[in-house]
């Protein structure tokens, strides 16, 4: 009778999966927002062209690059020692069936998505530092008056969003 149960739940699981193969909702979106996204810069790019460059950076922008860079290291010395602490535990109560589950619930997936944005911040803040600012272009459009917009700082969200939806919804993770 339970065996029964079983392939008939097992049955079930597969049908869900080939019905929604494998594509979430987040997904979905994610792709509709990033060609969304690049339609509009190429639009902005052929209408508008290059902004002119900023000369004169804010020295405290760079001196907040530096800063920021030591919370992010010792944000990502705390994910790795999740990390480390993780498989730790899955290595040492990897016989014991009833806690197998519970330990693969949280799992590392997050900790690897969170140290691949703390990379990301690490490298676009290391840039900003050193090399005084990076490429800064003028934002006309802005709300309040023209204001420096760093490419170093727009390329670091445009990555860091969307592993923090990816983190947030748990899109593409099993757990």
């Amino acid at each position: 009778m339970q065996r029964g149960a079983e392939e008939a739940k097992e049955a079930k699981e597969d049908e869900r999966v080939k019905e929604t193969d494998g594509t979430t909702w987040t997904m979905v979106a994610l792709l509709v927002y990033s060609g969304i996204t690049s339609f509009a810069i190429l639009v902005g790019r052929m209408a508008g062209g290059v902004s002119p460059r900023v000369q004169d950076v804010d020295s405290d922008e760079v001196w907040h690059a530096g800063t920021a860079m030591l919370l992010v290291c010792s944000a990502a010395m705390t994910e790795m020692c999740f990390l480390a602490a993780s498989s730790a535990n899955r290595e040492l109560l990897k016989d014991v069936d009833e806690t197998e589950d519970q330990i693969k619930l949280p799992g590392s997936d997050d900790s690897w998505l969170t140290l691949a944005e703390y990379v990301c911040k690490l490298l676009t803040g290391a840039y900003i530092w050193l090399f005084s600012g990076g490429v800064v272009h003028e934002d006309a459009l802005a709300l309040g008056g023209s204001r420096a917009v760093y490419a170093a700082r727009f390329a670091q969200w445009s990555v860091a969003v969307p592993i923090l939806v990816l983190i947030s919804n748990k899109a593409f993770i099993e757990s």
